[in-house]
């Protein structure tokens, strides 16, 4: 018998190793609604607009076709014979992202909600953009302690000697020594889902979400970046680590291919 419409977000969800728990944490969505869309049980949610953006957000997180999902959702309730997508207790005002007793307004408090997510995104942002500009002064700081001493200049009569290969000099040795440590990851010609750790940061993903077609996403770990993915979109991922192509090996399991790639031993993959 064919899944239902929550059985497959579910498998979809449970495929991809993401907990329920780490998509409320993530939209915003209260536990009780995404476990009555996995059951099908339509009627515990608050309604109208609001069920299909649950529908959506849960989709685009777990690399769902949101498009499909809402389809199928819509299917589902035609078939509950549940057209109107009206919150089922009329007397009460449909409560959004929580689980307490507020009488807000439904619209105030999606536009608190959008107002949060704005705030926590800048925030995100400033935070990146600050770590960024955090790290390119400590390898500008790093090469400049590395430069070696200027030796003194030799005595009359007497020539210094040479000790830097021909067309090389120590600062330009010294510079390369002290490189940091970038990756980038692009999707090459179609979407791809995949999640990223950063430093083993685990359970807390660095990235989860879509990849789109000759998108780029850029990562400065300290240590080593893990990456996950759909097993059949492997192939469509291409990661270049500090400017030079890459070419490292997935392991698969189950149906997730990932990679691991350190500060230690990343060399081996340039080509």
């Amino acid at each position: 018998m064919a899944a239902s419409f929550g059985e497959q977000l579910r498998l979809a969800r449970e495929a991809r190793g993401i907990s329920l728990r780490e998509i409320s944490e993530q939209t915003r969505i209260s536990m009780r609604y995404l476990e009555a869309i996995e059951a099908n049980d339509f009627k515990r949610l608050p309604g109208g607009i609001f069920n299909r953006s649950f529908i959506k957000a849960y989709a685009r997180y777990i690399g769902y076709d949101e498009k499909e999902a809402v389809e199928a959702y819509t299917h589902a309730l035609r078939e509950q014979g549940d057209t109107s997508e009206e919150p089922t207790n009329l007397s009460q005002k449909p409560r959004v992202y929580t689980d307490g007793n507020s009488t807000r307004s439904p619209i105030v408090t999606l536009l608190l909600t959008i107002l949060i997510l704005a705030i926590l995104s800048l925030g995100v942002y400033a935070a990146l953009h600050w770590y960024q500009r955090r790290e390119a002064t400590r390898t500008t700081g790093n090469t400049t302690q590395m430069s070696p001493p200027q030796p003194a200049p030799p005595a009359a009569g007497q020539q210094g000697p040479s000790t830097a290969a021909p067309g090389t000099s120590p600062q330009t040795n010294n510079a390369t020594a002290a490189a940091g440590f970038q990756i980038q990851i692009k999707a090459v010609g179609e979407q791809v889902w995949l999640r990223v750790y950063v430093d083993d940061a685990s359970p807390k993903s660095a990235f989860a979400g879509n990849l789109e077609p000759d998108e780029t996403k850029e990562f400065t770990p300290e240590r080593s970046l893990r990456i996950q993915c759909s097993k059949d979109k492997a192939p469509s991922l291409a990661i270049t680590i500090n400017g030079r192509p890459a070419k490292v090996p997935f392991n698969m399991k189950g149906s997730l291919a990932e990679m691991t790639v350190s500060k230690n031993d990343y060399e081996q993959f340039l080509q």
